[in-house]
Formats: C-alpha cells, sequence, structure tokens
C-alpha cells in the first residue's frame, strides 16, 4: 500500500490534538463507548487520558477536521510490556465519526500512527514500534481487513466472561461457538479446525502477510 504520510510532517490534514480540543474529544470518545464500551465509562478518568495527551505528558491524540468539528481521532501512549523497559507506542483509539466513515480518515489515522513511530525512532536514535488492535464485535471483519492492508497480524485477544455493557453479545458468541464446537465433535482433520468467521478472516490476514513478506 502506498505510503501517504512525508517524513518530517506526517499525514496531510492530521493534526496534534491541544487543550482546547477536549471538549470535543470527550464527546466523540463517549460515541464510541456507546458503540464499543464494554465497561462503565469514567468521565473523570476519560477527561485525564485526553489531558495526558493535550498536556504532553506521554500520550499522543491525532485529530482531523472537517470545518470548526474534529471528525476522526485516534490516540496513543507510550507504553512498556511487562517484562521489558523497551518502550513502544500503544494505540487506545482510533475513531471516526459515524458520519464520516465513508473517508479515508481512519487509513489516514493508521498511516499517522506509522509516521508516530518513525519520528519517535528517529529521535531516540531506537526502535520505537506501534502496536495497535481491535476490540469490537461491530463491523469486525471490514476493521481486521483494514488493518490486515497496514501492518502485520500479530496474535489475537479473546474475552470470556459477561462485561457490564455488553454480556448478551458474548453469550451470543460463545453459543455460537459451542454449537460449532458440538457440530465439529469426532469429525477427522481438517474439518475439526474450522473456527468462527472472523477467526478465519484473521488468520488468513496473517497468512497473506507472511507470504508476502517472509521469504
Amino acid at each position: 500500500m502506498t505510503v501517504i504520510y512525508d517524513r518530517e510532517t506526517g499525514v496531510p490534514g492530521v493534526r496534534l490534538a491541544v487543550p482546547a480540543d477536549e471538549a470535543q474529544i470527550f464527546t466523540l470518545l463517549l460515541m464510541l463507548h456507546g458503540e464499543m464500551g464494554l465497561f462503565n465509562v469514567n468521565h473523570d478518568k476519560v477527561l485525564a487520558g485526553i489531558r495526558w495527551a493535550t498536556e504532553r505528558k506521554g500520550g499522543l491524540i491525532f485529530c482531523i477536521d472537517e470545518g470548526p468539528r474534529i471528525v476522526a481521532t485516534m490516540a496513543m501512549t507510550i507504553a512498556c510490556e511487562w517484562y521489558s523497559d523497551d518502550e513502544y507506542l500503544l494505540e487506545r483509539w482510533n475513531f471516526v465519526h459515524p458520519q464520516h466513515r465513508k473517508s479515508d480518515y481512519a487509513r489516514k489515522l493508521l498511516e499517522q500512527s506509522k509516521w508516530a513511530s518513525e519520528w519517535f525512532s528517529r529521535e531516540n536514535k531506537k526502535n520505537v514500534p506501534v502496536m495497535v488492535g481491535i476490540n469490537s464485535f461491530e463491523r469486525l471483519e471490514a476493521k481486521v481487513r483494514l488493518y490486515a492492508r497496514h501492518f502485520p497480524c500479530f496474535g489475537a485477544y479473546f474475552l470470556y466472561g459477561e462485561t457490564p455493557l455488553m454480556g448478551e453479545k458474548v453469550r451470543s458468541e460463545m453459543r455460537q461457538i459451542n454449537e460449532l464446537n458440538k457440530k465439529l465433535s469426532g469429525q477427522p482433520s481438517p474439518a475439526h479446525r474450522q473456527v468462527r468467521p472472523i477467526v478465519e478472516t484473521i488468520l488468513r490476514a496473517s497468512s497473506k502477510w507472511e507470504e508476502d513478506h517472509v521469504r
């Protein structure tokens, strides 16, 4: 896929958030939570997380505007794994307002995350990779395909147990997993390896990237 960012300035039309943007970003994040929130929202914690980035304390928020309004936003924070002091950029959210989802804004934000990784790597004189992910039941296949066109597919997340806001969706998916396992019980390989369609999509995306890049 063609790179759309400038080495020095990033993706045209994408900018860093400033304190004056906090109210608009907060409103967008409440919309995001309404679509995909697993747990109850703590408004103070959300505001603190936004300010962590706008005050440059260890996070970044990128924005795309249409007129006076922010219509797309992505946040990243500097993180470390539990076993290491090596830093990387962790995506916290990538959200496009529902009225603007036929745009290329999600792609632009993903490209900006690549640019941020390269910028931090140059500034720190060591690799600072970026890690992005998807936590959603909605439009999941389309999101996986979008991300797979930009990044290697590295693992997957799985969820068990009810959450405060998505209990029925989790139960529904678990019922379908159990029904599939019952249907495939006792069948020989490779039939018993069949999984839910979205997982097949993830596996295909991972295999395709490996075929294209690992020689």
